[in-house]
């Protein structure tokens, strides 16, 4: 008897590694039903029936091998619908014959016969099910009929009417439950799948944002190229500039841009890739393009390109992206917004390029001309004053003593020597260093109080030294690093105050700038983690003078950058180049 129940036990356990790998509760609750209601009526069968012993170890075993096959095959096809209605068909048949040899409706394995009703109820359409559980009750009730002499129909029924009532009991709460797993499953496939969409947005907004940040320092970057930008470097770098920085900003495959005049006489091209075809087909393809006034898409060489004309008082251009598609509603936004601002900034900077260049000749006609009504009013009076005296002289000099015609020649000495001084002074006035004026001094003093207007912050600045040790290409490194570093500690420290010293002496310049902002990310090495491009230009700008330079975190509270270039070193590299 308990080899018996031990084959019971051992099959339940069995069960258990199923049941942990199915993934649907509703699947575990009906093997656990059957695995429990099969090792319970086992028990009260074998302990209640008074058949032989042998009799009522082979229908336990019987069933037990029958349960563990059905079993499988309904986990094997539990989404196949007609497959599993044969199953329960068969299993429903098979356990109806079983209650002949074990009592009719009186057997104790009335009740694990209802698990073929619960996978009915549970599975399959409430018509099947429902007409299972008839047919189980009209079939138990026909055999204890005809099988197990009752004399009457009825007070079967009334015996039994517990039985009745609890089986369809259990079929109604299992039906209940199926539809509310279903709709508890419905719930969770809907949340799983919202939460996949939503893991999928976020990361597509991390990507976005990803993306906004390195536009945002691309352009950042830009901004402060075109800021420094001078229209000596000449429109062609320009063009190089802006469509460098286009393909970065945009983060497409390649940019171009073509400039032109008014009379399409002389035109510059720049492209990011070599294709020496574009700028003939850009010069074809003019006409039909040249009065839209929005961003458009075309075709070149094969390519998509996303395009607007750039329009100056002096110039007309393209500039262009590649683009994958011409489908204007999927681009997003970023890349549009983007693409229209460098297109501005382009339309800017050809203006300011060609209106720098007049302000230059109209400054050195007005220096002309001031120089030309200088000597005029000054120096020519002298002049012509004296070339008068000298014209004169002979005439005089017959009615004049000799220290009288002394005297005469030394005012006339004096009288040159006062116009060759105004003319002097003249030439002097034009030179600044002449007037001890120091420029880049002035151009560092003006560039700091605009940045701190602009920006609501506090710029300490002490600029001191003699200029004229610094060389032009040393002053323009000194002022891309110092502009570097300040937008820096704007956009990425968040301070309020930067501190700016630079001292030059006869063999060393040095350069310390300092902010109260929210400090640099240094590594567990205490090395500066160089994740910007600033960071990276600055080095290489210092290495190329073989300066040093100095990067610290001051205890959290804000930046400190130091650089020491000696100046004994750039006349040295000078002298070799010459």
């Amino acid at each position: 008897m308990l080899w018996e129940v031990m084959i019971a036990l051992n099959w339940t356990e069995n069960l258990f590694p199923v049941m942990k790998k199915n993934p649907t509760s509703k699947l575990r609750l009906v093997y656990l039903y059957r695995s429990i209601s099969l090792f319970l009526t086992s028990i009260f069968y074998v302990l209640v029936s008074f058949s032989p012993f042998s009799f009522k170890f082979g229908v336990v075993l019987s069933l037990g091998i029958a349960a563990w096959i059905i079993g499988s095959l309904q986990r094997k096809y539990i989404g196949n619908t007609k497959i599993l209605k044969l199953i329960v068909i068969s299993e429903t048949v098979g356990l109806t014959l079983l209650l002949i040899p074990t009592g009719g409706i009186s057997s104790p394995f009335i009740w694990y016969t209802l698990n073929p009703v619960i996978i009915a109820a549970s599975y399959l359409t409430p018509v099947f099910c429902w007409t299972l559980v008839t047919f189980y009750l009209a079939s138990a009730t026909l055999i204890a009929y005809t099988l197990f002499n009752s004399i009457n129909m009825m007070m079967i029924l009334q015996e039994n009417s517990f039985i009745y009532l609890v089986c369809l009991l259990i079929t109604l709460l299992a039906r209940l439950f199926s539809d509310l797993t279903k709709e508890l499953d419905s719930n969770a496939n809907l949340l799983r799948m919202q939460q996949i969409e939503l893991l999928n947005v976020n990361k597509k907004l991390v990507g976005a944002n990803e993306k906004y940040q390195q536009t945002i320092e691309h352009i950042m970057s830009l901004y402060h190229i075109m800021d420094n930008f001078s229209y000596k470097k000449g429109s062609k770098k320009l063009i190089q500039e802006i469509s460098t920085s286009l393909m970065k900003c945009t983060q497409s495959e390649s940019a171009f841009f073509w400039v032109s005049d008014l009379q399409r006489r002389n035109s510059q091209m720049a492209s990011t890739i070599y294709n020496p075809e574009l700028e003939t087909k850009l010069k074809e393809e003019w006409n039909s393009i040249k009065n839209r006034r929005a961003p458009f898409v075309k075709e070149l060489e094969k390519q998509l390109y996303w395009m607007k004309i750039i329009r100056t008082s002096n110039n007309l251009g393209i500039l262009g992206v590649k683009i994958l598609n011409d489908d204007e509603e999927k681009k997003p936004l970023l890349f549009n917004r983007t693409f229209e601002f460098v297109c501005e900034l382009s339309e800017i900077m050809l203006e300011r390029i060609y209106m720098d260049r007049m302000m230059d000749q109209m400054v050195i006609v007005e220096e002309q001309n001031r120089i030309a009504n200088e000597i005029h009013d000054s120096v020519s009076q002298r002049l012509f004053g004296i070339v008068y005296s000298l014209h004169s002289l002979p005439i005089k000099s017959k009615n004049l003593s000799e220290e009288e015609l002394n005297q005469e020649f030394l005012f006339l000495s004096k009288s040159a020597n006062a116009a060759m001084k105004e003319l002097r002074a003249a030439i002097f006035r034009l030179s600044s260093i002449k007037k001890g004026e120091q420029p880049f001094f002035l151009r560092l003093s003006n560039y700091f109080n605009e940045y701190a207007k602009l920006n609501d912050i506090k710029i300490d600045y002490a600029v001191n030294g003699d200029e004229f040790l610094i060389d032009a290409k040393l002053k323009e490194a000194l002022y891309r690093i110092i502009c570097e570093t300040c937008g820096n500690a704007v956009r990425h420290g968040d301070c309020k105050l930067i501190t700016v010293k630079l001292i030059v002496v006869e063999n060393e310049i040095t350069l310390s700038i300092q902010d109260n902002g929210n400090g640099i990310k240094i590594d567990k090495h205490k090395v500066v983690k160089e994740t910007g491009i600033g960071l990276k230009n600055i080095k290489n700008i210092v290495t190329s003078y073989s300066g040093y330079l100095s990067i610290n975190d001051v205890n959290g509270l804000g930046t400190e950058i130091y650089i020491a270039i000696p100046i004994q070193k750039i006349l040295n590299k000078q002298e070799a180049v010459g």
